[in-house]
């Protein structure tokens, strides 16, 4: 039932006045180029992990402008995927029947950037701090220890 709400979700979602201000307020104009590079979902889904990673980081005392804005731009190794909603959605359900299966399939553009994203997101990021890549880099890698990259992991699972 939640991938269906999730599915729904994507399809409609648009950002608001008030996650503008919040992409304003956290990204500079050469990050926010970037960040409007991705799809519409994308966007939101970015705003609504970077609003409780914040959330979650002053309630733990680890408030760090650079984990907002990895929050924000954690996904845009996923700008030129191929990844829609509709094959997104295809790759979720299938990725959770044959865990690893589709791995095999990293030919297609789409599978190899679902997987990939956080690697791919780096050629994006060359002159940016290094927190900022090691956060984005390891968004999916739950074996480090970092306490505002597990902020970042829990919010972005949650989502």
């Amino acid at each position: 039932m939640y991938r269906i709400r999730q599915f729904f979700w994507a399809i409609f979602s648009k950002l608001t006045d008030e996650d503008k201000k919040f992409i304003d307020f956290y990204l500079t104009d050469k990050e926010k180029a970037l960040f409007n590079k991705l799809k519409e979902s994308e966007k939101v889904h970015s705003v609504k992990v970077a609003k409780e990673v914040l959330k979650k980081s002053l309630e733990q005392d680890l408030y760090d402008i650079n984990l907002i804005k990895a929050a924000l731009l954690h996904d845009i190794g996923k700008i030129d995927s191929g990844l829609n909603v509709i094959n997104k959605s295809i790759i979720t359900i299938l990725n959770k029947i044959t865990p690893g299966l589709l791995k095999k399939l990293y030919k297609i553009k789409p599978v190899y950037s679902y997987y990939n994203h956080p690697e791919i997101a780096l050629t994006y990021l060359d002159n940016y701090d290094d927190y900022i890549k090691f956060l984005i880099k390891n968004h999916h890698n739950y074996e480090i220890e970092d306490k505002k990259l597990k902020i970042l992991q829990e919010v972005d699972c949650k989502h």
